[in-house]
């Protein structure tokens, strides 16, 4: 578990051209992260000056430039999906056409039946409406699949999860809490191939027996799962696929 940092102040604005959301905080280090809508996030040392920080992101375009492209081609595939007939939906890897049912009272909702999507709209039903009721598909699916894969999962490693819980999440896959043994998982881990969601849960329950990332961490992974480097590689490579291409 990492060391919690103190937040001293905060500071928003525009530096070479980019948005930029300064943290000060109690730090020796300067971090950066780039995150949707395209915001620089910047983790600075409580005394770093402006200049200073802008003079680092100016060194740091190339990287940050990179890390912007994909946020911009989702953002813009996001704007043209309109989850209408013809689409397709990815769900456990599988790219499954989405079939719009017309309904004329509630609100939207969608359900897996063979092979396909099937949105049930009313005609007025805005995007956003349509979308949620595939993210609730997707949080559907991954409960169920997670009630099925737990067991044997904390088997292997030899620890139990306290409470298991789903959330959309930016950065990472999933989340442990050391403190109170309790596990969330990224509800974007839908999208992809179920043997990636065996990996995660193998990953964040080790955790319960090792905190950080080091040989001792890999040691237990290579014995629970010994092609988790492979799964974790082409699940990040689909996930970067995925944003590029939607």
């Amino acid at each position: 578990m990492k060391r919690r940092t103190r937040l001293l102040r905060e500071e928003r604005g525009t530096m070479g051209g980019y948005d930029v959301h300064i943290r000060y905080k109690n730090i020796k280090n300067l971090y950066l992260r780039v995150q949707p809508p395209g915001v620089v996030e910047v983790s600075a040392p409580q005394g770093m000056t402006g200049a200073d920080i802008e003079g680092f992101i100016s060194r740091r375009r190339t990287w940050i430039d990179e890390r912007l492209r994909p946020i911009s081609a989702a953002a813009e595939a996001q704007e043209r999906r309109r989850y209408e007939m013809g689409e397709t939906i990815l769900l456990w890897g599988v790219q499954c056409p989405l079939e719009v049912r017309p309904v004329t009272r509630g609100k939207a909702y969608a359900e897996y039946a063979d092979g396909r999507i099937l949105l049930y709209a009313s005609p007025d039903a805005d995007v956003e409406e349509r979308a949620e009721a595939v993210r609730a598909l997707y949080r559907a699916e991954l409960a169920a699949a997670i009630e099925r894969t737990v067991p044997e999962c904390e088997h292997i490693v030899g620890k139990h999860a306290a409470a298991w819980r789903i959330r959309a999440m930016k950065t990472r896959w999933g989340s442990c809490s050391t403190r109170t043994a309790s596990i969330t998982l990224n509800l974007a881990l839908a999208r992809y191939e179920r043997r990636a969601l065996v990996y995660v849960i193998l990953h964040e329950l080790t955790h319960l027996w090792v905190r950080g990332h080091g040989a001792v961490f890999h040691a237990r992974m290579d014995r629970y799962l010994p092609d988790w480097r492979d799964v974790r590689r082409v699940l990040n490579a689909q996930a970067r696929e995925d944003e590029e291409g939607r």
